[in-house]
């Protein structure tokens, strides 16, 4: 299999799994914000934080390869990567119900969500799970 066939397979696997997790991510955004009467903007952290750590253990298990990568070092690099995706999120709701003032705060976090799809693939495939990235060693070569 060539490389673009690769990432095309991992990306429809990666979008079962992210369909996974963003059940996990809407229905605890639903338990925070609408049962537990938390703000929307903390419980948008702590749904799509639940919802990482499915993608994260689903992705690990079904989408990449981890060859020579730890898994607590691929776990690291994941919620790094998710960052990206946590800022979509969090920016794309505070705009659809502060900005626009779209109340309807469910189809928000869905719309949301999608949003940060793309981006969270994209920083966790070439990075979190990339055997072949070392942060470290590159700072240590800009600094010595």
């Amino acid at each position: 299999m060539n490389k673009s066939d690769r990432t095309m397979h991992q990306f429809f696997r990666y979008m079962f799994v992210a369909g996974i997790a963003a059940g996990v991510d809407i229905s605890s955004f639903a338990v925070f914000a609408k049962y537990l009467n938390i703000d929307y903007r903390v419980s948008v952290f702590l749904s799509f934080s639940c919802g990482t750590l499915t993608n994260f253990f689903l992705a690990n298990a079904f989408v990449f390869d981890r060859k020579t990568l730890s898994l607590w070092v691929a776990c690291l690099r994941h919620y790094a990567s998710s960052l990206g995706g946590l800022a979509t999120n969090e920016i794309a709701m505070i705009i659809l119900v502060g900005v626009v003032h779209f109340y309807n705060l469910m189809i928000a976090k869905v719309i949301a969500t999608g949003c940060a799809f793309v981006v969270n693939f994209t920083l966790i495939k070439f990075y979190a799970f990339n055997d072949r990235v070392n942060i470290f060693k590159k700072v240590k070569e800009l600094f010595l």
